[in-house]
């Protein structure tokens, strides 16, 4: 029965999320576009609309090269902010134990916790590209391109941190929180070659949650894009009641919730900044003795955080 009604929820939680997405939209979309009239004028007037399938995968690679390029990237400004992340991250995982005990227990205590994070946590699933679809086809509907745009880098920013989410958990092997009743293992990349193990392919996969990542990638896109501060409050607090979700079902450790909606956030920033200000080829003229050359090189910007 569980098995049967599993697809079903899936198919309402999609329809819920698309919904809810569509229902923040319309005045919060209206006055960041409002905002960018001017300069939304002048693109308009500067060139034709330039999300096509052929341009929209080459963004999308020019995001994964930023992404994946953004430590060599780094700003002496950055350092500081990764001390301490890297900090908390550490008493985290060093009391993960106890944080587990205690989402057990109030989840033991309150078993409507227990019946609603199985809904909740799919929005940072299929939900997540529901939203984003539903975005991307109210824009074409409504010839909306801020809309459609939206929905485009919703989209990109989420499949941008599963790449991001998969080469992680490959590296760290985090064993999840349920598969030994709380006993806390890191196998590195040797887990690898355990999910191949019956029964085993995703025991070892904790770090970090993909789908926190996932709805925090979705909740930075519709903040970043509306410049409301209502969507935002409302889009990342559903983000995190993915989280919590995730630590109720025992699917993932304090720790890894955290370590999600940072990766989620922060591909999710650069998406949104690759496609608001594209990087371009740079030309550069140089003269030496042997003559003039002519090169280029492209701008990949700074990471930034």
């Amino acid at each position: 029965m569980e098995r049967a009604a599993a697809p079903v929820l899936r198919v309402r939680v999609m329809a819920l999320a698309a919904a809810f997405v569509l229902g923040l939209w319309p005045t919060a979309g209206a006055a960041a576009a409002g905002q960018d009239a001017p300069a939304a004028a002048a693109r308009r007037e500067d060139a034709p609309d330039r999300l096509t399938p052929k341009t929209a995968g080459r963004e999308f690679l020019a995001d994964a090269g930023r992404i994946w390029s953004s430590p060599a990237r780094l700003r002496a400004k950055d350092v500081a902010p990764l001390f301490a992340l890297g900090a908390v991250m550490g008493v985290l995982v060093a009391t993960d134990g106890s944080s587990r005990d205690a989402f057990q227990s109030y989840a033991g205590r309150h078993p409507w916790a227990a019946d609603v994070a199985p809904v909740v946590t799919e929005i940072g699933g299929l939900g997540g590209f529901a939203a984003a679809g539903a975005l991307f086809g109210a824009g074409l509907i409504f010839r909306d391109e801020r809309t459609r745009d939206t929905g485009y880098l919703a989209a990109s920013a989420i499949l941008q941190t599963f790449l991001v989410d998969a080469v992680l958990k490959g590296l760290t092997g985090r064993q999840r929180p349920a598969v030994a009743d709380g006993v806390d293992h890191w196998s590195g990349p040797a887990a690898f070659f355990k999910r191949f193990e019956k029964g085993r392919s995703d025991l070892y996969e904790s770090f970090p949650s993909g789908h926190t990542a996932s709805a925090f990638a979705l909740a930075t896109v519709l903040a970043l894009r509306t410049r409301s501060p209502w969507v935002g409050a409302a889009a990342y607090g559903a983000a995190a009641a993915v989280g919590m979700s995730r630590a109720v079902l025992d699917k993932h450790w304090l720790s890894d919730i955290v370590a999600g909606a940072v990766v989620g956030h922060l591909v999710a920033r650069l998406v949104v900044r690759g496609h608001d200000r594209p990087r371009r080829l740079v030309p550069k003229l140089a003269c030496g003795s042997r003559g003039v050359v002519l090169g280029f090189s492209y701008d990949w910007g700074p990471a930034g955080l």
